[in-house]
């Protein structure tokens, strides 16, 4: 017998939620806060892998706001820039256009499969958007798949990044499949022994202390962000150890060739999470990038298309 998923509405903090659920999976969306998702639950370990920011409530952000201040948690994607400013004649909003914008429910029906498709058109930088959910009924992987069609009259230069804040425990460990590690900021960082580049998983110092950044410590004054370069595998994630859980986003490399990591064990604005990031560019300041050949491009009236899949699964031997 075929198992159905199902899309069910909800409420969280006064605003409407489209819940796409099966036996083992069951994701939050909220359409009108940036269709931003806001539960990852695996039923079958018990583990609800999205963080949130527990003194910050949900609430509806005008453009420009400053995204540190008001940052909730969720998972979120950034468009078309993350840090704010002046780029190629457009004054760029803090983290981008889309986690300010309301999103439009276009489709939601369950069946075989659970299928949710938003549809935004951003002002500032002119492009039409649609964003879209897909649960097998017999899945513990939820697939989404973005549509970026330019109504620009010229080319531009843009980034889109995914921003998954995950609700770590001491008991879990960062998985990647390998890379090269720099800083993103050696003055904001206090575990690295240095700027790198770094083989992945270990920091290797003047001395014999070695930071494993597979370590997720306990709360205290840490903090880290790094770019993560020549991924051998398009994969990132995190394992709970005690829960014998584990996370996996799965991402097109030809897309979004660099990892970003933000990591805050405490030691910024005294957040616990640590932030899987593919992104298209490298590093955040768009016209850095754009110098060291780095950043995303649409022509005139052309489309970006991409996806990523994220699994809920067990444990298993480190990949």
């Amino acid at each position: 017998m075929t198992r159905h998923a199902t899309v069910s509405r909800d409420v969280v903090g006064g605003f409407e939620v489209l819940v796409l659920e099966n036996s083992q999976v069951r994701a939050s969306v909220i359409p009108s806060l940036g269709g931003r998702v806001w539960e990852l639950l695996d039923r079958v370990r018990g583990r609800q892998w999205i963080w949130h920011r527990e003194d910050v409530p949900l609430a509806v952000s005008p453009s420009g706001t400053s995204y540190d201040e008001v940052w909730a948690g969720g998972w979120e994607e950034l468009f078309p820039n993350d840090a704010p400013g002046d780029f190629e004649g457009r004054a760029l909003p803090d983290h981008g256009e889309w986690w300010t914008t309301a999103w439009t429910v276009a489709e939601a029906s369950d069946g075989a499969e659970a299928v949710v498709r938003l549809v935004a058109d951003t002002r500032i930088r002119r492009v039409s958007c649609i964003k879209e959910y897909r649960l097998r009924g017999d899945a513990d992987t939820i697939h989404v798949s973005y549509r970026i069609e330019s109504r620009e009259p010229d080319a531009f230069h843009f980034l889109f990044k995914q921003h998954l804040p995950i609700a770590i425990t001491p008991s879990c460990e960062l998985a990647l499949p390998g890379g090269r590690v720099t800083a993103v900021d050696p003055a904001f960082g206090t575990m690295l022994p240095g700027s790198g580049p770094f083989d992945w998983p270990l920091a290797r110092g003047t001395d014999l202390d070695d930071v494993d950044l597979r370590r997720v410590p306990p709360p205290a004054l840490e903090r880290e962000f790094v770019y993560v370069t020549e991924l051998p595998e398009s994969w990132c994630g995190v394992d709970d150890v005690s829960l014998g859980a584990s996370i996996r986003m799965r991402f097109d490399h030809r897309d979004m060739p660099f990892l970003w990591l933000f990591l805050s064990y405490g030691g910024w604005r005294d957040c616990y999470t640590a932030v899987i990031e593919p992104c298209t560019n490298m590093p955040k300041d768009l016209a850095e990038a754009v110098r060291s050949g780095q950043s995303a491009r649409l022509e005139a009236g052309a489309v970006f298309q991409t996806s990523v899949a994220v699994t809920l699964g067990a444990l298993r031997p480190r990949d």
